[in-house]
């Protein structure tokens, strides 16, 4: 009997044991349960954490690149760098978009190297806006350049028009007139005749005016008699001297020393062909590329 207790007693302590372990066991079983679960929610908020992270970071990378690309600068120099930068960052989103989400140490340099970029991207605003002040102020003083020479030039055009306008008053000026005209016919004794067919010889005379700003020096005076038909009377057709630019006929020339004072002269055409006609003529006289003197005579 006592034997019987003896082993009851002693199932009965080894139960207690058991029960003890099992309820440990129960423990450590359910808080690992609640470590892991909340291991695992705790996991699952970092990753999503860091999803978005990566996400707003794509994000700003592409309004980045969205910036730079409205960045223009008229270096070439400035162009190609950032060109570079351009390419730099698309690599990068290229980069970004394949690591993994819950890669935080790679998610932290991209986040780094955004800021970096950014830095560039100011130091570049503040280049290209250097030079547009540059180029501005440039273009201003270009344009003041501009002003100042169209301006010059504009003077200088009009001093040239002033001094072409005074030499050619002085060249006017210094033109030797012919005055006191006088144009008579004569026949073969010598005497005066307005009858056409007796007129052997035609004279004009005339005084070269005074003029102290006229070229001086031996002149040769070119006389042109045109009949009623506008015919220029020629005793040789070799007979031409130049006029504006053109070489033309006279009838006869003659030789007079002009030293700026007033002097007379006279001039003959011998006619030698067909008996004149009757009707007015007319007769021009020439000096110096000039017409001098014109004056008429009618015939009957």
């Amino acid at each position: 009997m006592d034997n019987i207790k003896e082993f009851s007693a002693g199932n009965s302590g080894n139960g207690r044991k058991k029960n003890i372990v099992i309820i440990i066991l129960c423990l450590l079983l359910v808080s690992f349960g609640v470590y892991h679960y909340f291991e695992t929610q705790q996991s699952d908020q970092i990753i999503e954490t860091v999803s978005n992270e990566k996400l707003e970071l794509t994000y700003e990378y592409q309004d980045l690149l969205n910036e730079y690309e409205d960045l223009e600068a008229s270096n070439d120099s400035i162009n190609s760098q950032l060109t570079q930068e351009r390419e730099r960052i698309k690599q990068i989103m290229a980069e970004l978009r394949s690591t993994k989400a819950q890669n935080k140490e790679q998610i932290k340099k991209y986040e780094k190297e955004l800021k970096t970029l950014r830095d560039i991207m100011k130091s570049f605003i503040v280049q290209i806006d250097s030079l547009n002040q540059s180029n501005i102020a440039l273009r201003a003083e270009n344009k003041e350049i501009k002003e100042q020479f169209y301006t010059e030039r504009k003077k200088s055009t009009e001093l040239s028009q002033t001094l072409e306008a005074e030499k050619e008053k002085v060249a006017i000026a210094s033109v030797i007139r012919a005055i006191n005209m006088s144009f008579e016919s004569y026949n073969h004794k010598g005497k005066p005749t307005d009858k056409a067919k007796k007129v052997l010889r035609l004279a004009i005379a005339f005084t070269l005016d005074e003029n102290p700003i006229a070229p001086q020096g031996k002149k040769n005076i070119y006389v042109r008699f045109t009949n009623p038909e506008n015919h220029i009377l020629l005793n040789s057709e070799e007979n031409t001297f130049s006029y504006e630019g053109e070489q033309i006929a006279y009838s006869a020339v003659r030789e007079i020393n002009y030293e700026g004072l007033a002097v007379d002269g006279i001039v003959y055409y011998e006619n030698t062909g067909e008996p004149l006609i009757s009707g007015t003529y007319k007769v021009d006289i020439f000096c110096d590329g000039h017409t001098i003197g014109t004056k008429s005579l009618d015939l009957k």
